[in-house]
């Protein structure tokens, strides 16, 4: 009780007190304005009728005489809550020690060292570039027309005009909107965008000043150096009227639906030209912007503004965030703390649903601009900045939120302990970390070391078939047997040359007439016998022998003997049966995860045929440029994206070939070639781990200058 019945403090001289709108419930309020901070404190009934009181010294007598004369009842708790509200915003004088320690250490926690200064000072800071009063009290006789009714009438007429005008015109407007997507169209909305927010601005400021507030300054504010403008218009605090207040707060959006409404249809009209592309930048900035920016309730503009007048509830964002973190900790551990404010059951789903869409909106947004900083800026200077970024907006205030926890884990800790999200938590913990993963798992295909797939390098007749399937073939020996009846006499032909130029070349030495012919014979008998060795190469490939031995694995059923294939054309395959391999494709992420040595499972897609153990043999340390083996491409089915370039398949994505053998022999196949599945022991990995290593390789990678 005597801590009730100290000396009452004393309201500072130099505030002003100014009567405000009506609250939602209908009852007065009133706006503190504070000359030394230029801020603004709106206050209710029962905070005004303690205030003009504090004459009182006793609290009790306060609310006897409120009661008395008032309709309202003030209890002692109330006026201590506005006590402290006066005190904490240094609005009452304090005189005493305890009073100046207070104030020292506030001073103290508002002095930022030289880092946090230059954070705060990079992040936003104003440059006033305009003092726009006195010319704004001679222009607003002449724009008395923009706030009449007939000119509110006859944009509506034009903007309806302009949308019809866009519908007949609709193929060249959006084959306009197409072509803006350049330089030249960056560079005009540059400009249409500079033009917009400077009307803008002045849009807030000609209410204001219509409304009777004075506007002491315009000018840029850089929003994480990007520049913005902006028109001090924070005299409307003063006024009374809810009505005046909106009138300001929607100024610079009804301000751009006039700019696009006029734009629009402008453009409808006009031939083509510059004018015509003026008014079409105009017209699409001004619409987008009032609907992605300015009508946002999510951000600080006018949207948010709007929307607390609408909803009678200043200081939205502060307030939702503060309550919704304060159910997020109620629902998690149940600590049954105070709740920040008293709500009623509709404010409460309005300040939560408000408050999540608003975390999530900026973290989007905020994300967004840290990766617009980074490429915007020199790479040195663009990595800082989104670092800086993510702290400020994304993980400073998640980092804060878990001290917050760890200050109060001695009520959290044997809460949590009793609660299913606990023991979930920890679950997700365990998947999380304890690296789980074992096994890289991928596509591949099963073939023989060494095959050998006979073709026909030229159309020719069968004059040998091959040995059936199956049968075993000794290094050496003829698969097939061709005939080329022009090949043949050509080789005949140059047989026969040869042997004359051979002679010819031999005797010219003893004879006095043809010595000097003696380097032509050279000349042309070379030349015979290279052409002569071209030639028997190519029978030597129509009538192929086997380069290994081997086994059978796959003829032509329609073959016979004096049939004709054409060129290119497939005659047999010759396959070993002892060494059998599979290549497969990991990517970058997987390659490090294995070494030579590592054990394998081959499953063939094919029904009927076992899997076979594998040992990984090589492993390619460049990615594959042209993928060797179609049938893993996407084109075959495969899981391998690829695109054609060339007749060739390329990869879309950086892959890498390791090869494995396979232990042991597999079941006889027709040609060995077939798709299946490859499951290789690696080293394991978790999922958080696996995130981490590739963070910090983007990392690694971005910061090489």
């Amino acid at each position: 009780m005597e801590a009730r019945q100290k000396q009452r403090p004393k309201l500072r001289e130099d505030l002003t007190l100014y009567p405000g709108p009506a609250d939602k419930n209908g009852a007065p309020t009133w706006t503190l304005h504070d000359p030394a901070r230029n801020q603004y404190f709106q206050i209710d009934w029962v905070a005004f009728e303690i205030i003009s009181r504090l004459d009182l010294e006793d609290g009790e007598a306060i609310c006897d005489l409120i009661s008395q004369q008032t309709t309202l009842l003030v209890s002692l708790d109330d006026v201590e809550a506005t006590l402290k509200f006066l005190s904490d915003n240094e609005l009452v004088y304090q005189h005493s020690p305890q009073d100046a320690s207070l104030l020292y250490r506030k001073n103290q926690s508002r002095n930022k060292n030289w880092f946090d200064s230059l954070l705060h000072g990079y992040l936003f800071f104003r440059v006033p570039i305009l003092r726009p009063d006195r010319l704004l009290d001679k222009l607003m006789p002449k724009l008395g027309f923009l706030f009449s009714k007939r000119f509110f009438q006859l944009t509506l007429l034009i903007f309806v005009l302009g949308l019809w005008g866009v519908f007949r015109q609709w193929d060249a407007f959006s084959t306009t909107l197409v072509d803006t997507f350049s330089i030249e169209g960056i560079l005009g909305y540059a400009g249409a965008i500079a033009v917009v927010k400077l009307l803008h601005e002045m849009g807030h400021a000609i209410v204001a000043k219509k409304c009777g507030c004075r506007v002491p300054t315009m000018g840029l504010a850089f929003l994480v150096m990007w520049p913005v403008a902006y028109t001090d218009v924070t005299e409307s605090w003063k006024l009374d009227s809810h009505k005046k207040r909106l009138m300001i707060a929607s100024a610079g959006i009804a301000t751009e639906l006039i700019i696009a409404a006029w734009s629009i249809f402008m453009w409808s009209v006009l031939p083509e030209g510059a004018f015509k592309s003026l008014f079409f930048f105009l017209g699409t900035t001004s619409i987008a912007g009032t609907l992605a920016i300015n009508a946002s309730p999510f951000m600080r503009f006018d949207g948010y503004f709007l929307l607390c007048d609408i909803v009678g509830m200043p200081n939205l964002h502060s307030r939702s965030s503060a309550y919704a973190r304060w159910w997020t900790r109620e629902q998690l551990f149940g600590l049954n703390d105070d709740s920040p404010e008293p709500l009623n059951e509709t404010q409460r789903k309005f300040f939560l649903i408000f408050a999540y869409a608003t975390w999530i909106y900026r973290l989007v947004v905020f994300f967004g601009i840290a990766v617009l900083v980074y490429h915007y800026f020199f790479k040195a200077l663009g990595i800082a900045m989104f670092l800086v970024e993510i702290w400020f907006f994304i993980t400073k205030p998640i980092y804060q939120e878990l001290q917050y926890w760890r200050k109060r884990w001695k009520e959290i800790g044997p809460v949590v302990r009793h609660k299913p999200a606990y023991y979930i938590t920890l679950v997700v913990c365990v998947i999380l970390l304890i690296p789980f993963d074992l096994t890289v798992n991928t596509q591949g295909v099963l073939r023989p070391q060494k095959s050998l797939n006979v073709l026909a390098t030229r159309a020719a007749q069968v004059t040998k078939l091959p040995p059936e399937i199956g049968s075993q073939v000794v290094e050496g020996e003829q698969l097939i047997g061709l005939s080329v009846p022009e090949l043949e006499k050509k080789i005949r032909q140059l047989q026969t040359k040869v042997d004359v130029l051979n002679r010819q070349f031999g005797s010219s030495g003893f004879d006095l007439k043809t010595v000097n012919q003696q380097p032509i014979f050279k000349e042309q008998l070379i030349s015979a016998k290279n052409e002569l060795d071209g030639l028997l190469k190519e029978y030597e490939k129509l009538n192929r022998r086997a380069p290994f031995s081997g086994v059978i694995a796959d003829i032509d059923p329609d073959l016979f003997l004096g049939e004709w294939v054409p060129k290119s054309f497939s005659l047999v395959t010759l396959i070993t049966e002892k060494d059998w391999i599979v290549d497969c494709y990991v990517e970058e992420d997987d390659l490090r995860r294995l070494d030579t040595g590592n054990w394998g499972r081959f499953i063939p897609d094919a029904p009927g045929v076992r899997g076979v153990g594998l040992s990984i043999i090589s492993i390619d340390k460049d990615a594959t440029r042209v993928l060797a083996e179609g049938s893993l491409s996407s084109l075959a089915g495969g899981e391998i994206l690829v695109r054609q370039q060339n007749n060739k398949l390329i990869p879309e994505r950086a892959i890498y070939r390791v090869r494995l053998k396979v232990d042991g022999h597999p079941d006889k196949l027709s040609t060995g070639y077939i798709r299946g599945r490859v499951v290789i022991l690696a080293w394991p990995k978790s999922i958080l781990g696996d995130a981490i290593r590739n963070g910090l390789a983007v990392f690694i990678r971005e910061a090489g200058f």
